[in-house]
């Protein structure tokens, strides 16, 4: 299962205070999600970044980074909608967890997307590892 599916999973687990929680491919499919229940969440793979080979010869042995979002997106009408036990919740399901094949997620800031059609878009990014054998295919 790939790092996106897996952390969808995750959020998705018991009585979450979101009402769903969905892939995103590019953040600029954002502004095309119909959002009429609120708050989503959305999963978006952000970058990857392939450490050296620490073979130095035959089949390469390397450490992937990986680099998650997770879209918080609320409605911000006439007010200003308090992100915080969102993400604070995010927080207590993600960071320190590690998904099977995976080392466990990191905190990787996060940012203002945007205020838009009466919504608010914040982002919190993870970092986890993985290995890739030349010799296994992961």
């Amino acid at each position: 299962m790939d790092a996106v599916s897996v952390v969808i999973e995750q959020l998705k687990q018991g009585v979450p205070p979101w009402v769903e929680v969905k892939g995103l491919l590019a953040l600029s499919d954002l502004d095309k999600q119909a959002l009429n229940r609120t708050p989503a969440l959305f999963v978006i793979n952000l970058a990857e970044r392939a450490a050296p080979d620490v073979r130095g010869s035959g089949p390469a042995l390397q450490t992937v980074s990986l680099t998650l979002g997770v879209v918080v997106v609320e409605k911000a009408h006439n007010r200003e909608p308090d992100l915080l036990p969102l993400r604070q919740e995010i927080r207590r399901r993600l960071f320190g967890w590690a998904p099977q094949g995976f080392e466990a997620l990191t905190l990787d800031g996060g940012q203002l997307l945007n205020i838009h059609k009466g919504q608010v878009a914040w982002i919190d990014k993870f970092t986890t590892e993985y290995t890739e054998d030349a010799n296994h295919g992961s």
